[in-house]
């Protein structure tokens, strides 16, 4: 063994979220720091159940407007069996919000808003280091 600090361990992560387009765009955002790794992707949360029971991610990104099963019903099974953590990323959780702080009351980490609007490369950078440094400090560091 030469002496090398072994690598931090990864943190498996599932992004759920009804939208190809944004569940592309946090997959992108997440690459930027190689700590990551998307084991999973869901586009609502009964998929989403099925995916945590199967891959058991360290983190899971979730939207709260989603069909069949919303972030708000998928929060309350996984608070009874589901293991990791929970970051909320959603337009419809603005800081101090009501529903901000009903994640939270359902044992979410947190939520950060999600890039909205007309994705500009700069937006979406911005929203970027948002989700990213939320997501760092959810999975623990």
């Amino acid at each position: 063994e030469g002496g090398e600090a072994a690598a931090p361990p990864r943190i498996r992560t599932l992004i759920v979220d009804d939208s190809a387009m944004m569940r592309r765009l946090l997959r992108g955002i997440l690459a930027a720091e190689p700590r990551f790794e998307v084991v999973g992707e869901a586009a609502d949360g009964v998929e989403a159940l099925a995916a945590l029971r199967a891959l058991a991610p360290d983190l899971t990104l979730l939207d709260l407007e989603m069909p069949r099963l919303d972030g708000m019903g998928f929060l309350a099974e996984w608070a009874l069996t589901g293991p990791g953590a929970v970051l909320v990323v959603s337009s419809a959780a603005q800081p101090g919000s009501a529903a901000a702080l009903e994640v939270l009351r359902r044992g979410a980490w947190g939520a950060v808003a999600k890039p909205s609007g007309a994705l500009s490369p700069d937006l979406a950078a911005r929203a970027g280091e948002a989700i990213l440094a939320a997501a760092r400090q959810a999975a623990g560091g």
